[in-house]
């Protein structure tokens, strides 16, 4: 997935305006690493889908962009991620297949 941010991030010394998070990519031990890595660091969550931490943690493993670029994300643009990390963890096969689309590559940003 695509997600257009309303302000660029820096990555790599380049300014990154739409955010590539490749969630089909990720595996079952890709979701277990992260987890433990949080557990590793005391910020446990009980419920993993939930947890800012995980969610965006998630979205920096799938986008191979270290987790602290992403956390330094404007509030808007960090909740826009976090929200479809969350709904792509937790969407049923009934969900999926009834999206729209008209350009499912892309995540419009929200005005």
């Amino acid at each position: 997935m695509k997600i257009q941010l309303r302000k660029a991030i820096k990555h790599k010394g380049q300014d990154v305006d739409i955010l590539d998070i490749p969630l089909d990519d990720l595996t079952g031990n890709d979701l277990i690493e992260v987890e433990e890595k949080i557990i590793r660091t005391g910020n446990f969550a009980a419920v993993t889908d939930l947890s800012r931490v995980y969610l965006i943690s998630v979205a920096a493993k799938a986008a191979h962009i270290p987790v602290e670029a992403l956390r330094m994300m404007n509030a808007h643009d960090f909740s826009r991620v976090i929200t479809e990390v969350r709904n792509f963890l937790i969407a049923t096969d009934s969900e999926e297949t009834t999206e729209t689309t008209a350009n499912p590559d892309i995540v419009p940003a929200i005005s």
